[in-house]
Order: structure tokens, then C-alpha cells, then sequence
């Protein structure tokens, strides 16, 4: 039994849409004053991002266009975690692939549900630091990434100015501030 007075059980469930990155299901769940009502949840795999900034303060960010929003966009190096993945080890490896950069420290920051209203997902942070280069990234076949590399401090200005909207990006920098000395 649940004691918590805003909990809404599931009366039922049923799948409306299953495609290869999300599957989407109609709930219907109880409300506290007794009613119905239905929720449309998108269920994702959690994924992993890094910020990651070298000796120097220079932070690796990506650029890339965001049909959902219509946008081209910089942001922190990020994608799902694998199956048999630990989130630490998604940071890693798609830090590499996106920025060519393997960090050789991993911080973890925080956990976050990304959309908690209408999404399961769970995205999971870092901050990578002791970067080596690879020398070589490795995209994804749909993936077209830019490479951005801007000095910590302007990234910390131009999030506190609210030049950037993802949330990873926001997140992450705003955390590392306290960490870092740059």
C-alpha cells in the first residue's frame, strides 16, 4: 500500500507505438479524488553525458541540428546507454566518439528524469576531466556532429546569459562551476 496522498495507480495499460528508439503506452490511472484520467508515457532507454574540459579549461561541446525542435544546437557530448553499459561507461565511450577526446576521469553529478511529465527516462551526468586524444571520433550512421571547443569560463557566461536551452548542457556546466578552478 502506497502512503503517499498524490500517488495515482495504474488501473490499466496499453502499448500504443513501439519504434526503435521509444515505445509509447496509454495509462489510466487513478486520481487522489477517486477519478480517471489518462497519461500518454514515452518509455526511452536512460542515457549518459559528459561535460568534458581539459588541463588548459577548454570545454568539448557538439553541435548538431534537433529536428524535434527545429534547431541546430551545441551541447554536451551525450547518448543512450547500452545494454550491459553502466552510465559511467556510456559517458566515456560517447565522449570519445563525438570529440575524439577519452576522458581519463569521470565525476559523477547527478541523475536527472529529463521529462519527468510525459518520459521514464533518466539521464545520468559527468564531468570528464584528464582528456587524452584519440585522435578519431566514431558517429553514429545519422549522427553529423560539430566539434566546439570554448574556455570553460565563456561556457559558464553564455549558460548564466541563457544562451543555451538543452538541459544536459545547463545542468552539467552549472554543477562543475563549484568543481572546477578555471
Amino acid at each position: 500500500m502506497n502512503n503517499d496522498s498524490m500517488f495515482q495507480p495504474v488501473l490499466s495499460r496499453s502499448k500504443i507505438y513501439k519504434g526503435k528508439y521509444l515505445d509509447l503506452e496509454k495509462m489510466d490511472v487513478l486520481l487522489p479524488d477517486e477519478r480517471s484520467s489518462v497519461r500518454e508515457i514515452v518509455s526511452v532507454r536512460d542515457a549518459a553525458a559528459v561535460l568534458p574540459v581539459d588541463n588548459e579549461g577548454y570545454a568539448y561541446l557538439v553541435r548538431q541540428h534537433r529536428p524535434a525542435i527545429g534547431r541546430t544546437i551545441i551541447e554536451i557530448p551525450a547518448g543512450l546507454i547500452d545494454e550491459g553499459e553502466t552510465a559511467e561507461q556510456s559517458a566515456a565511450r560517447e565522449c570519445e566518439e563525438e570529440t575524439g577526446y577519452k576522458p581519463g576521469n569521470l565525476t559523477e553529478l547527478l541523475t536527472y528524469a529529463h521529462a519527468e511529465g510525459y518520459s521514464t527516462g533518466m539521464i545520468t551526468l559527468y564531468l570528464g576531466t584528464d582528456l587524452e586524444s584519440t585522435g578519431s571520433t566514431n558517429f553514429d550512421d545519422s549522427e553529423f556532429l560539430e566539434l566546439t571547443k570554448i574556455p570553460f569560463r565563456e561556457l559558464v557566461t553564455k549558460v548564466k546569459a541563457r544562451e543555451f536551452i538543452d538541459s544536459k548542457t545547463i545542468i552539467s556546466t552549472l554543477i562543475s562551476e563549484k568543481l572546477l578552478d578555471f
